[in-house]
């Protein structure tokens, strides 16, 4: 799997620990987690996951952020406010910025809607 290169270091020494850990302690479980908890038979706590990205200095605003742009150009307002679990207002923003008029199209399934 192709990642940014800053996340695929970080993955490749979680993978080092990981295996050396379960190296360690086999009976705890039957197959390595990626990221261990405390506990090696469960995997990290998503709270612990998050404090772990935020000291490698990784955040997920800004590929949520391209991801729901992206989006916004390929999807009514109403459609990306649901998918996103965001307003319709704020699906409305986001169109705005990605410069993407669904006012033809609504028009459009208007025209068909009543045609039949």
């Amino acid at each position: 799997m192709d990642l940014p290169p800053r996340i695929s270091t970080l993955v490749g020494q979680r993978l080092e620990l990981a295996e050396a850990a379960w190296q360690n302690n086999r009976s705890a479980s039957t197959t390595p987690w990626l990221f261990p908890g405390s506990n090696p038979a469960r995997p990290l706590s998503l709270q612990s996951m998050h404090i772990q990205l935020r000291k490698a200095d990784l955040t997920g605003l800004a590929g949520r952020n391209t991801a729901r742009l992206a989006l916004a150009t390929d999807v009514p307002a109403s459609i990306l406010a649901e998918v996103t679990g965001t307003s319709v207002h704020n699906a409305t923003r986001w169109a705005t910025l990605a410069k993407r008029d669904w006012t033809e199209y609504i028009a459009t399934r208007r025209d068909d809607a009543g045609a039949r």
